[in-house]
């Protein structure tokens, strides 16, 4: 059976010496700006809070070839009616079922897990759309589609872009592998594969794909 496309970011699923993700994520915060969404990618942004939080802001396309670095992946929202720093809520009850995201204009907290050696699932993609994964892809390096995501679902819409890979250090992600599920063939349209950050921030310069 044929994959089908379900785009929705990138899934932190294990470590590069095979331990499996168990969560672990850090604090971070949004300063207004655009949508972030659980799913996408991120990168470090000037400053932090004056409680000494970090900032960050989502990781966008680069262009040709090249890419921005970036810290981690947005695994969680902290519900706005909710102050990480001190553990107090504020008035008001909260809304379970709205779509968490940190919404343009507003800012707020977000966990990223931003672990150097970390392993995510992300579809790819021909600059959004379909694109047939060949074995002769992984090892390659490619870019970031950072497409802004749903409002309505809460959803990422953050892919890989394979319309831009090749062996460039500078490309943000490294391809190592692909998905192993049962409903995830390794190879031709709407493949699942996985990848690990090629350039992080807190770790030296991305390597050239293979």
């Amino acid at each position: 059976m044929p994959n089908v496309s379900r785009i929705s970011g990138f899934k932190p699923v294990k470590h590069q010496n095979g331990s499996p993700y168990n969560g672990q994520a850090t604090i971070y915060y949004v300063p207004t700006g655009s949508n972030i969404f659980v799913g996408d990618a991120v990168k470090l942004a000037a400053d932090g809070t004056a409680d000494g939080i970090p900032q960050v802001a989502a990781l966008a396309a680069g262009s040709a070839g090249t890419g921005q670095a970036g810290v981690g992946v947005v695994v969680g929202v902290i519900t706005a009616k909710m102050d990480p720093v001190t553990g107090k809520m504020t008035a008001g009850s909260i809304s379970l079922d709205t779509p968490q995201y940190v919404a343009t204009g507003v800012g707020g907290f977000v966990l990223v897990a931003d672990a150097t050696d970390l392993i995510y699932e992300v579809e790819a993609t021909s600059a959004g759309s379909s694109y047939s994964f060949a074995a002769t892809d992984i090892g390659q390096n490619a870019n970031i589609v950072a497409t802004a995501g749903s409002t309505t679902t809460g959803n990422s819409n953050h892919a890989l872009d394979m319309a831009d890979k090749g062996t460039t250090a500078t490309l943000p992600f490294k391809i190592v592998g692909v998905s192993r599920k049962v409903d995830n063939d390794a190879t031709g349209a709407f493949t699942k594969v996985l990848v690990t950050l090629n350039n992080h921030q807190f770790k030296s310069t991305g390597t050239a794909g293979v």
